[in-house]
C-alpha cells in the first residue's frame, strides 16, 4: 500500500489559513505563539515546534510553485 500524505498537506494548508487570518505582524498580542494557543493547538493537537515547521514548510512550497517554470518561459 502507498501512503500519500493529501490530508497532511491539507492539515498543513488549514493552519495557514488560520494563520493568515488571525496573525498580526506588528503586535506583540496577536503573535504566533497567541495563534497556536488560541485556535491551532487545541484544533489539532501539535506543539508549537510542529506548526512552526508547518508554516516554514508551507513557505517552502508555495516559493517552489512560483519559481516553476512553464513551458513558455
Amino acid at each position: 500500500m502507498a501512503y500519500n500524505n493529501k490530508n497532511h498537506i491539507r492539515k498543513r494548508e488549514h493552519a495557514v489559513l488560520i494563520t493568515r487570518q488571525y496573525y498580526e505582524p506588528g503586535r506583540q498580542d496577536r503573535c504566533l505563539k497567541w495563534v497556536w494557543k488560541k485556535y491551532i493547538r487545541d484544533l489539532f493537537h501539535v506543539e508549537y515546534a510542529t506548526y512552526l515547521t508547518w508554516l516554514r514548510e508551507e513557505r517552502k512550497r508555495t516559493q517552489q510553485d512560483i519559481r516553476q517554470l512553464t513551458l513558455f518561459d
